[in-house]
């Protein structure tokens, strides 16, 4: 019984991939396709034959129909569909023509050129899309410059060197992308240091760009730019120098040679086998230990606007801080190193002090970190650009 239903479901399967079951399930091509692989191997099958007459002829007077119709509607936009039936008409015809004379003339095939029919098309279509872009890039807006980016590659599908399309091209993706110009204000009431700015303009923002999105941090004279975002800077602070010491003393009970046992009388007493009593003898050592923690820090902080200069309206706001700390721990030991904890004379010997950094070390690397900060923000509002 588990064969007969394997056999069944095998069976079925076949059947179901068949070129009849694609011929009923209004698959025609399909069919054709199917037929025609199995009459290559077997031309006598007159079943294969009647699917492949059928199929063949449905699937030609679809198309027909359909190129009839669009003729009839008159319509500027109809060329691409109608270079794609001719398309599919010829690609079929390609197909079946392989076939023996016997099976040609059994299905009734008629050879016709297509040719003529798609180079017309061809050449209309990619008039049309043409002409469709030229008329969207006079709009001077993005969302036509975009759509006409989309048929002047359509155009450029059918013909590589339609007309000036490669220029055209260029132009639809200049006018249809929104620039982006990243700006710093200062806000703190006084001068930036020399460098500042420089450093803080020198953000990667190029790795953000996309086809319709450019970033700028330097102005380009040649562009109008959509947005403007402003980092602005309302603090540059940093703290005093700070010292904090901790000093405490650490001590250990050590071996310090023997000595006697005396009796209450001021003799050396005797052991069971009249040797003098010795104890062990011990000291106290003890060491002072310093454990020293210099702090610093700079601050910069500000927020950062979107501002669309289309419309001149402010977008968004988003806050922005950057806290760059310096922390030096160093432990120091003076005395006896013998006295101290392991964990303790590892501390001495695997720290040292450091200097502090001056002021305008730590400014700077705030100023690192914000590029950072301010990108990370940026690209989290990106869509806004869209």
């Amino acid at each position: 019984m588990k064969k007969i239903a394997v056999i069944l479901i095998v069976a079925s399967i076949m059947m179901g991939c068949s070129s009849t079951h694609y011929l009923n399930k209004g698959m025609y091509d399909k069919a054709v396709e199917k037929s025609v692989k199995k009459l290559k191997k077997k031309p006598s099958s007159a079943k294969e034959i009647n699917v492949l007459k059928d199929a063949y002829a449905i699937a030609n007077q679809k198309d027909n129909d359909q190129i009839e119709y669009l003729r009839k509607t008159g319509q500027p936009d109809i060329w691409d569909e109608i270079f794609n039936f001719y398309r599919s008409l010829k690609y079929r015809e390609d197909k079946v023509k392989v076939l023996p004379g016997n099976i040609l003339s059994a299905i009734n095939y008629k050879y016709i050129n297509y040719d003529e029919e798609i180079i017309a098309a061809k050449l209309k279509a990619a008039t049309f899309f043409y002409a469709h872009a030229m008329d969207l890039l006079k709009k001077k807006d993005k969302n036509s410059a975009r759509q006409a980016y989309d048929d002047l590659l359509r155009v450029k599908g059918y013909y590589n060197d339609f007309k000036d399309v490669d220029n055209q091209i260029q132009i639809a993706l200049f006018l249809g992308t929104t620039n982006v110009l990243f700006k710093i204000q200062n806000q703190t009431g006084i001068p930036f240091h020399p460098n500042f700015e420089e450093e803080l303009l020198k953000i990667s923002l190029t790795d953000m760009n996309s086809k319709w999105i450019n970033f700028d941090a330097k102005q380009n004279t040649g562009l109008d730019y959509d947005y403007n975002i402003y980092l602005n800077i309302k603090l540059i602070s940093v703290s005093p120098e700070q010292v904090n010491t901790n000093n405490w003393f650490e001590t250990k009970e050590v071996a310090d040679g023997w000595q006697y046992v005396y009796d209450s009388r001021g003799n050396v007493m005797k052991d069971s086998l009249g040797n003098d009593l010795k104890v062990a003898k011990t000291k106290t050592i003890s060491c002072k230990v310093s454990e020293t923690v210099l702090n610093k820090e700079s601050i910069i902080s500000g927020y950062i606007d979107f501002y669309n200069n289309v419309t001149k309206q402010l977008i968004k706001t988003e806050p922005i801080t950057v806290q760059t700390p310096f922390v030096n721990v160093f432990t120091q030991a003076n005395g006896d190193f013998d006295a101290l904890k392991p964990e303790t004379l590892q501390k001495v010997k695997n720290s040292q002090p450091i200097p502090f950094p001056n002021d305008i070390d730590m400014i700077f690397q705030a100023n690192a970190m914000m590029k950072d900060i301010a990108k990370s923000i940026i690209y989290n509002h990106k869509y806004i650009f869209n």
